[in-house]
């Protein structure tokens, strides 16, 4: 009994209804999820592919075994030409025509079992037809003069295979753009999956850095607030008037060297002259006083000598200078003013010594490892935040390609099942 006219009315309605709600809704799923969904649906448009190449295969398979059975015959059969002079080159034309026949038909006859299989199929089956077309336009003429009849018979194989594999390319074409959509779809999955985990990874080192970073704050201010104690108290206050006061005294030392150098230096040119006519032994004490005149004060006895036996030389014109009085005069103030200086050279070190042995440079010593603690956070600090600030970009720059990459893949599912996703998994 057939269904009244108004309760088939109202399932068409509903039916249709319930197709366009499908098609409205946003399903939540995860990447793993979509990625099962993917390849579920390439497998159905990759069974629907195999079963519509399957008897197409069978064709391509069976004019190939008659491709091969009608080169045996060729094979078996005598071609006799009127004149014996081409009997050589037909018979060559012939073996190279049956070779290429039974090497090239001897096509996979495996199973199409995927759409990578599918494209080997076509991909081959081209492969084969455009070698058996060079085979026939280089032996054309030959061919056609001497085997007309057993080639138009291979010929008709030709044309069918020919025939097959635009029937090939045709039933591929029909589910290649869909196929293909499936494998990016996969491949953007893959992806996006990588872009996330990669995400994940740098979320983590930031949250590392800004710690890290907080900690280096602290330490900072931490040492800011020992480094302003100790300059405080009274211990670091002495030690450093004491510092100050071995400055000086260095200062004063400093000073006191120059000067002794700077009146050696102005007699240079009346000991260089002096040394022409020494002994080796007077030489080396003579270069002594020019390039180091501080060792004068370690044996002032030695060296007055040989400054009373420059004198002399100077005195009785045995060396040539500008202006002898003015040298004499020199050579006169040092060896007069030696003893005294020498002297005073003694006390200033003496002081020196007293005052260093005078200061505890425990306090001075901590004051200055903590500010070179401050200056190595601050560094580091300074280095955390380049990182932290490179660290947010990259996480920027993911999340963008993620959200596009995401976009993408949501509208190519749409397309491919009729069905509204929405990715879970690229959510921040």
């Amino acid at each position: 009994m057939s269904p009244r006219f108004g309760f088939f009315k109202r399932k068409t309605s509903d039916y249709f209804h319930d197709k366009e709600s499908q098609a409205n809704s946003v399903h939540s799923v995860s990447n793993k999820e979509l990625l099962e969904i993917v390849e579920k649906e390439k497998k159905v448009l990759e069974k629907d592919l195999i079963d519509n190449l399957e008897p197409t295969r069978h064709l391509v398979l069976d004019c190939l075994n008659r491709l091969r059975k009608n080169a045996d015959e060729l094979e078996e059969q005598e071609i006799k030409a009127e004149s014996p002079q081409f009997e050589s080159l037909i018979n060559t034309s012939k073996k190279i025509l049956i070779t290429s026949i039974k090497k090239e038909s001897l096509i996979e006859s495996y199973q199409i079992k995927s759409y990578e299989d599918a494209i080997k199929f076509k991909n081959n089956l081209e492969l084969l037809i455009n070698r058996f077309g060079q085979v026939g336009d280089s032996h054309n003429r030959i061919l056609n003069e001497f085997m007309r009849k057993q080639i138009n018979k291979l010929k008709s194989e030709f044309d069918n295979l020919s025939s097959l594999l635009k029937t090939v390319t045709k039933i591929i074409s029909t589910k290649e753009n869909q196929i293909n959509s499936c494998i990016q779809c996969k491949a953007d999955l893959i992806l996006l999956d990588e872009k996330m985990n990669e995400r994940r990874t740098k979320k983590v080192r930031l949250t590392e850095l800004i710690k890290e970073t907080q900690t280096i704050d602290k330490n900072i201010e931490e040492g800011k607030r020992q480094y302003e104690d100790l300059r405080k108290s009274e211990e670091f206050l002495n030690a450093s008037k004491i510092l100050e006061k071995i400055d000086e005294k260095k200062n004063e030392i400093v000073v006191f060297e120059k000067n002794m150098i700077n009146k050696v230096s102005i007699l240079s040119r009346p000991i260089t002259k002096f040394s022409y006519q020494a002994s080796k032994e007077t030489q080396g004490k003579l270069a002594t006083i020019l390039n180091q005149p501080l060792e004068i004060f370690k044996d002032n006895s030695q060296y007055l000598q040989l400054f009373g036996e420059l004198r002399k030389d100077v005195d009785n014109k045995s060396i040539q200078v500008k202006d002898p009085e003015k040298t004499i005069h020199q050579i006169d103030e040092i060896v007069n003013s030696l003893p005294a200086l020498s002297s005073k050279l003694k006390n200033l070190n003496e002081q020196l010594i007293q005052l260093e042995s005078s200061v505890d440079s425990t306090n001075v010593t901590h004051i200055e490892d903590i500010k070179n603690n401050i200056e190595i956070n601050e560094k580091n600090r300074s280095e955390n935040i380049a990182r932290t600030e490179e660290t947010r970009n990259i996480i920027a720059e993911l999340d963008t390609a993620s959200k596009t990459l995401k976009q993408k893949i949501e509208e190519n599912l749409v397309e491919l099942t009729n069905t509204k996703y929405s990715l879970t998994s690229a959510e921040n």
